[in-house]
């Protein structure tokens, strides 16, 4: 009886570990002032994350990278064009099926970080599901181009838990959110009419990480632009190294 009690506490214990409060990362932009995560910035910043960063004129350009679907180079170009760094956020299918763009990216010297190769939800996986999927990445990386990935995670569609982020910063690795973001992930969508353009320019504020994603022809169309003319307002791209 003892034995049997004993396990059902164990399961119940292991099941609260990966059920743990589960968040689906979002936040609401009105106009250019700066946005807040309301209860989730406690727990990113308590656990080594980062969703904003100081309010100066510094802003930040991530990309999330699930797949290719032909834009990516537009928007190398662009990046190329302006003198803009920026990080690429890669899962293991855009690593292996476009290996030739992620070489590309470092060869322009922008920062590669880790969406994860299967890009699975944290809060429905255990710690070592986790762990393995960020290192499977990692692996693969260092194999396909003799360079060490950055310690960035995304959490797969912002989907997280205090247990997962605290993982993640428990082994060395920072967790990044975003703090201006728009509908640009419909594979087969094109807005146009500068679409990108308007989105990112009512929504910019100090310190704000942008989210985009390498499927959007509208990111890749409007990105040249973009960059332009937030530098002439008097943004500086910076690095997310410099964050955390």
């Amino acid at each position: 009886m003892k034995k049997i009690f004993f396990l059902i506490m164990l399961f119940i214990s292991f099941w609260a570990g990966i059920q743990s409060s589960a968040y689906g990362f979002g936040l609401v932009n009105k106009g250019n002032e700066r946005p807040s995560a309301g209860k989730y910035a406690a727990i990113i910043e308590k656990n080594g994350g980062v969703y904003i960063a100081e309010n100066t004129k510094d802003i930040y350009l991530t990309f999330d990278c699930g797949y290719e679907n032909g834009h990516t180079k537009k928007i190398l170009e662009a990046l190329r064009t302006t003198n803009t760094k920026a990080i690429f956020f890669i899962t293991g299918h855009y690593l292996t099926s476009a290996t030739d763009l992620v070489l590309e990216m470092i060869k322009d010297g922008h920062l590669i970080g880790n969406h994860t190769y299967s890009h699975k939800d944290f809060t429905k996986s255990t710690n070592e599901e986790i762990l393995k999927d960020i290192e499977k990445l990692e692996n693969k990386f260092y194999d396909l181009t003799n360079t060490k990935m950055s310690k960035y995670v995304r959490p797969p569609r912002g989907e997280f838990d205090e247990r997962s982020l605290k993982l993640l910063m428990d082994n060395g690795y920072h967790s990044v959110f975003w703090s201006l973001a728009y509908v640009d992930w419909n594979q087969h969508t094109f807005n146009g009419n500068q679409y990108s353009y308007r989105q990112v320019m009512k929504r910019i504020h100090n310190g704000a990480i942008i989210l985009m994603h390498t499927v959007s022809k509208d990111n890749a169309e409007d990105l040249e632009s973009i960059i332009m003319k937030l530098k002439n307002d008097g943004y500086n791209f910076n690095s997310i190294e410099n964050v955390l």
